[in-house]
């Protein structure tokens, strides 16, 4: 029997969407035939070499509404006239083309809601453009067959929301030890994008109260501001901005850091809700984190905390949090070793088997 063809849409750079790379892994292995297409910017490096076809669409207009729509037509035009089974859409910035795909291409449409996309900061008080994702997304979500997000509390907002079940499959690492038996720097790490509301500003201001170097891998909105606030608090010698950096040396890095950090506002909705892939990438590496004390975070803290919840995002409950992971070894101890424990419970290889039943 031929094998059934996938399409997953994206509008991220897919050499570095680490989600995207292990589901259409997976789905490879599984005996299934998986295209993944993303965004191609223009300084993007080279496609990395995967187990699974790939693609990439670029755009002339890069921002604001008329770019989702160039790069919806684009990603749909892309696959007019292959042959697709399935289509699936990554968060809604994709539904469109895949709603296209569907009806074009008589394919089933699936949908992956990464994040809770109407309530990201970037869209904060600016209704009318909530409005549009809001029904871009109910109408896709109304024709799509399955859907799935990253975590239970989103499920549950969602399954109200649209009055359709959504499965979860949890963005976690696969399951490795020779990550956790890495020799420990003395860096603070933050992984993932330098945007608006990740607690960025006051992680800076911290660092004037510890005596540890941070280094801040990814890009964003307000890098060139937070290079700008490091000259300012003249704290040059203790930050370090790494840029993008390919999944296999951001695993090294990762495993090699002290601390890991994943700081959010609680005003944005879509942060409230999240359960950030950095949390297990931290884990699985046996590095305690800093993470705030929100609903997803909290509920695998009542297993074995694996790190500090903190309440309020501010530069001094940031430097006292990691102030004591630094000088409470014995209590630093302790969280590795829940670290080691449940990167066996919260890994891929789990995962994995929920996402296969879906595309069955």
């Amino acid at each position: 029997m031929e094998s059934k063809k996938i399409i997953l849409l994206a509008s991220s750079d897919i050499n570095y969407d680490q989600r995207l790379q292990k589901i259409a892994s997976s789905l490879m292995r599984f005996k299934k035939n998986v295209l993944l297409i993303g965004r191609k910017k223009y300084s993007a490096e080279a496609l990395q070499v995967q187990n699974y076809q790939q693609d990439r669409v670029q755009c002339l207009i890069n921002r604001g509404m008329l770019f989702y729509l160039e790069l919806n037509f684009r990603l749909f035009f892309r696959v007019l006239g292959k042959k697709v089974d399935v289509v699936c859409a990554n968060d809604p910035d994709t539904l469109l083309a895949a709603l296209m795909i569907k009806w074009f291409c008589r394919a089933e449409l699936i949908y992956d809601a990464h994040e809770y996309f109407i309530e990201v900061p970037e869209l904060s008080g600016k209704v009318f453009k909530q409005k549009i994702w809001s029904s871009i997304e109910r109408f896709g979500v109304k024709h799509a067959s399955k859907c799935y997000t990253v975590n239970g509390s989103l499920a549950k907002l969602f399954g109200e929301k649209f009055g359709k079940p959504f499965s979860v499959v949890k963005n976690v690492p696969v399951a490795s030890k020779q990550a956790i038996d890495a020799d420990k720097s003395d860096v603070i790490l933050y992984q993932g994008a330098l945007n608006k509301g990740r607690g960025l500003e006051a992680l800076l201001q911290a660092m004037l109260q510890v005596n540890a170097h941070l280094v801040l891998v990814g890009r964003g909105d307000i890098e060139t501001d937070l290079h700008q606030l490091v000259q300012s608090l003249q704290i040059q010698d203790k930050v370090s901005f790494k840029g993008y950096v390919l999944p296999a040396e951001l695993k090294q890095l990762t495993a090699s850091a002290y601390i890991g950090v994943n700081l959010l506002e609680g005003s944005s909705l879509n942060y409230h809700y999240s359960l950030a892939n950095k949390f297990f990438d931290y884990m699985h590496a046996g590095v305690p984190s800093i993470n705030m004390n929100f609903p997803e975070y909290a509920k695998i803290h009542k297993k074995a905390a694996t790190g500090i919840l903190i309440e309020n995002l501010n530069p001094e409950e940031v430097s006292r949090a990691i102030n004591t992971l630094i000088k409470d070894q014995q209590l630093y101890n302790k969280f590795r070793g829940n670290c080691i424990q449940l990167s066996k419970r919260y890994n891929w290889e789990e995962e994995e088997k929920i996402l296969i039943n879906i595309y069955t």
